[in-house]
């Protein structure tokens, strides 16, 4: 390690250790929001190897990973470093920063890059659930719901599901913020124990499961869609030949007068006035001298 380095490591590494992270590390609700904070680390052959936790002159203070976790407690000189074996983490809010080296860390933070990309995102979450939360969370009938699940578990590694997981998979993880994201979310509840008497789910461990029941409700319920659209077809068609008879019998009694389309007597007319005409006409040529 050349002395700019060490320079460097003596600089910052108080700074970031003045800022370390506590054991558990809020990821969600306000408490996650207002996180800011560091867990500075090292990795021998890719390996967890040393967690930093102080700086005693030219010394590293932290804890050697064991095998399971950080727990024997360890120096080492700060010359022992290697540029890639160190990495900062920065938990900034719900959001994290990872660097790889103190020269990336520096770099980035003069730059202000990764929180800038951090910013924007959050923008545009935030006008995203914005109108997200202007539109209705729509609740799926009974029989779509259950179609849903079908499909679902048929696309899923594991059968069951819970509520939480199948509000996501309906709406995606903006309905925790919906006005009626938890109104929404008891409705479905409600479908679901309805579900589950009927025999088309089971609940197993706080998890629903699609039964062989459901596949059989899902059928008879096609199949009554299938003669009801038909029925209402042939309830159309009745209506309409119903009208044409009708139509027809009121012409047949002379209710109805339609237009004559072709009036043969005038034809007739024609007919007659062209051949006296034409025999008026011969008459003349047979007195000519």
């Amino acid at each position: 390690m050349n002395r700019i380095t060490k320079a460097l490591y003596k600089w910052q590494l108080p700074k970031l250790l003045s800022r370390i992270c506590e054991s558990r590390v809020p990821r969600s609700g306000e408490r996650g929001t207002k996180v800011n904070c560091f867990v500075v680390t090292l990795d021998k052959n890719s390996n967890p190897y040393l967690f930093i936790e102080n700086i005693d002159g030219d010394e590293l203070v932290g804890s050697e990973w064991d095998g399971d976790s950080y727990s024997i407690k360890k120096k080492i000189p700060i010359t022992d470093i290697t540029e890639n074996e160190l990495f900062i983490k920065h938990y900034y809010g719900l959001s994290e920063v990872r660097y790889f080296g103190i020269y990336d860390y520096l770099i980035n933070k003069i730059s202000k890059w990764p929180y800038l990309k951090i910013i924007i995102h959050r923008w545009i979450q935030s006008v995203d659930q914005y109108f997200f939360n202007k539109k209705k969370l729509v609740t799926k009938q009974r029989n779509d719901l259950l179609a849903f699940m079908i499909s679902d578990q048929i696309d899923r590694t594991h059968k069951g599901i819970n509520s939480l997981e199948l509000m996501i998979k309906l709406y995606s993880i903006k309905w925790v913020l919906h006005p009626e994201g938890n109104q929404q979310q008891e409705k479905l509840e409600l479908y679901l124990d309805s579900l589950v008497k009927s025999g088309d789910l089971e609940l197993i461990n706080d998890e629903y499961v699609v039964t062989g029941d459901a596949i059989r409700t899902i059928e008879k319920f096609e199949e009554e869609e299938r003669r009801h659209v038909e029925s209402v077809k042939m309830q159309k068609k009745m209506f309409w030949l119903t009208i044409i008879i009708a139509f027809l019998a009121l012409i047949q009694a002379g209710v109805i007068k339609l237009p004559v389309l072709l009036d043969l007597s005038n034809e007739k007319k024609v007919e007659s006035l062209s051949h006296n005409i034409g025999v008026q006409g011969a008459a003349k040529e047979s007195r000519r001298p």
